[in-house]
């Protein structure tokens, strides 16, 4: 009898056998699977009207993925059998997530654009033409017909818009279903997205054009609406739900049609109209304003237009509507807002019963000049013509010449909160509520103290330009020991980098002159800088850009009237010549005319009231005798000569 073999010398243990069985327990079970999952295959096979997708679902490939999912585009009319493919696509899901799964294929909702507008973006389409493609879209959404806008080539993609949102969303939902006749299926996309606009010289032209068909001048009413559908604005678009079209449109208005009483702004899909700010200084007599299917949210958006006196409104079909339960309370808080309106919606409302008060009396026009001695005005003039030339010089140093040795200066810029950070001052900045907690080191760091050290801060500052036209002076104090007076305007701020010019500033800056020899300096200054306004900012260096200092005095009203009574005279030379003189001006009032003459003749203060004095004052008749006599070349060459100022401590200045 053999003996048994001893596996343990071999290297075998229990463990091995143990293995060995379990390998081949599992392979029977596998075995059994695999004809169970034969006979289901059989079954499979045996019916009718199925197809299936098995040997395409590999583990997790996404090649293979994407290869379904292109035979299903394909495959319109066959219906999916097999429902792994959607849940191993879906299972990245959240468990939490409450959203519906959407069907395989199916595409997301559009929402209703609240600009009215939807672009339509077509990738891979250079081998086509653009009729081939509209053709396609056109038999995709066959019986819808819609007119493609604005459309455009790019390398990748064409896109185009539309404005109806019934089409954007019959396009949305074949956007993988638009084939071509050679059987490619385009990749469309659907968003809603207003038309980019670029606004410049040529834009503006073919705006002016298009309004001034559509004004009436016999109810002087403006008709804008549709504004972007006028058949001149076939290439390009131009909607007024741009806040830059809008402000183009306004300043157009004011400068051709400033006495506008009715504009119409209908279906424009405005929902905001920050682009009205001062309207009622702009256009003062507008009155009637239509705003109908339009998107207004809220009354709040219409508070530009408190100051205006509107009288009649029209506010149908927006969304504003929706927020009142029920007419007469939407009618209230029209009303609160616009206490003269007669008309609303159409309506006339029944007049309101209020105390028996009289009107609110007009506020006296703001003027640019206060003199609290009318003879210190001259050397005002003077200060400010010397003083401004060369702060807006690349060289700032002969300043040095018009500080007092321990002059003292400050500058302050308001909260980066209130009108952001303004980089080139804020360092600058002594703002009191800035350094309250910094101690008392900081506070007087920033004040600057001596001639040097003043003219050096500014020196710091960017490359400026200031525009006279915009100052406003007040002379409060001037005696033959102090003279302090306030000046305010706008300046240009240039970037040092590359001299680009910035952002328009404005600025107020206070001056206590002293005695110094045979002239005077500053003794004391300072400066507030700030951001300018949208209405300042559209008014700096306007109407004319090369104005002197001379006219820094001048109102913008009254050198609004006197070049529009030169613009008349030089239409009609004839009443020009006869036209009587006027009463003799006060003193301030001449001055000023003296300032406007050497601004617009570019004569000196010398010749300029010569000039008007030989004329008895009259503004009209002495600038037109100026144009004559330098058309024939008879003005003498020293009433161009700069006049030779003494500087602030008696020196010349170069």
């Amino acid at each position: 009898m053999s003996k048994p073999k001893d596996l343990s010398r071999r290297g075998y243990n229990s463990k091995r056998v143990s293995r060995t069985l379990r390998f081949s327990s599992r392979k029977d079970y596998e075995n059994d699977n695999n004809n169970r999952d034969d006979v289901m295959r059989k079954k499979e096979c045996s019916s009718t009207g199925r197809i299936s997708f098995n040997k395409l679902q590999l583990k997790g490939s996404i090649k293979n993925r994407l290869t379904e999912r292109a035979i299903r585009t394909r495959l319109k009319d066959d219906e999916p059998t097999i429902s792994t493919f959607n849940e191993r696509t879906r299972g990245l899901r959240h468990k939490s997530c409450t959203m519906p799964k959407r069907k395989f294929g199916e595409t997301s909702k559009l929402t209703p654009s609240t600009l009215g507008w939807y672009r339509v973006m077509i990738e891979f389409t250079r081998r086509y033409s653009k009729d081939d493609v509209i053709h396609a879209l056109h038999n995709a959404i066959f019986p819808e017909i819609f007119i493609p806008h604005y459309w455009r080539t790019e390398k990748s993609y064409v896109e185009f818009f539309v404005h109806e949102y019934s089409i954007a969303q019959r396009l949305q939902s074949v956007e993988r279903n638009v084939e071509m006749d050679d059987g490619y299926c385009l990749s469309m996309r659907v968003r809603g997205k207003c038309p980019a606009v670029s606004i410049d010289r040529e834009f503006k032209e073919r705006m002016q054009l298009v309004m001034a068909k559509r004004y009436n001048p016999h109810t002087k009413l403006l008709d804008l609406s549709k504004f972007h559908a006028d058949a001149d604005f076939r290439t390009i678009f131009c909607g007024l739900l741009h806040p830059q079209v809008m402000s183009a449109a306004l300043d157009i208005i004011e400068k051709h049609t400033p006495d506008l009483e009715a504009l119409n702004l209908n279906q424009n899909h405005l929902s905001e109209l920050d682009s009205f700010e001062n309207v009622e200084q702009r256009l003062p007599y507008l009155k009637i304003i239509y705003l109908a299917d339009n998107n207004i949210a809220c009354l709040a958006r219409l508070m530009v237009l408190r100051n205006a006196l509107v009288t009649e409104l029209d506010l149908k079909a927006n969304p504003l509507l929706q927020r009142y339960k029920d007419h007469s309370s939407y009618v209230a808080a029209v009303r609160e807002k616009f206490p003269k309106l007669v008309k609303l919606d159409g309506e006339k409302l029944e007049p309101r019963i209020l105390f028996d008060v009289s009107d609110i009396y007009a506020l006296p026009r703001a003027k640019a000049l206060f003199l609290c001695d009318t003879s210190g005005g001259n050397i005002i003039c003077q200060f400010l013509e010397q003083y401004f030339k060369i702060f807006d010089s690349d060289n700032r140093q002969p300043l040095l010449d018009a500080y007092h040795g321990q002059a003292m200066m400050s500058i302050s810029v308001p909260s980066a909160s209130q009108v952001g950070r303004l980089e080139s001052f804020w360092k600058f900045n002594r703002n009191l509520r800035r350094i309250v907690n910094n101690g008392e080191i900081n506070r007087i760091r920033q004040l600057k103290v001596g001639r040097l050290a003043v003219v050096s801060t500014l020196a710091e500052w960017p490359r400026t330009q200031h525009d006279p036209q915009s100052f406003t002076v007040d002379v409060t104090i001037f005696t033959p020991n102090m003279i302090c007076f306030t000046v305010g305007g706008l300046f240009k701020e240039f970037e040092s980098a590359n001299n680009t010019a910035g952002g328009v500033r404005y600025f107020q800056r206070q001056f206590i002159l002293v005695p110094a020899g045979n002239g005077f300096c500053i003794r004391n200054e300072m400066i507030f800088v700030t951001r300018a306004n949208r209405s300042q900012t559209r008014t700096f260096l306007k109407p004319q850009e090369t104005l002197p200092l001379m006219g820094a005095f001048v109102t913008p009203t009254a050198t609004t009237e006197i070049i529009g009574v030169q613009n008349e005279l030089q239409m009609d030379h004839q009443d020009a010549t006869s036209s009587a003189a006027p009463d003799q001006p006060d003193d301030a009032t001449k001055m000023q005319m003296v300032q406007v003459m050497s601004a617009q003749s570019h004569m000196n203060m010398e010749w300029s009231t010569k000039c008007l004095e030989e004329n008895n004052w009259n503004y009209s008749h002495a600038i037109f005798i100026f144009d004559n006599l330098q058309k024939t070349d008879n003005v003498p060459s020293e009433a161009f000569a700069e006049q030779v100022f003494r500087s602030f401590d008696g020196q010349p200045i170069q």
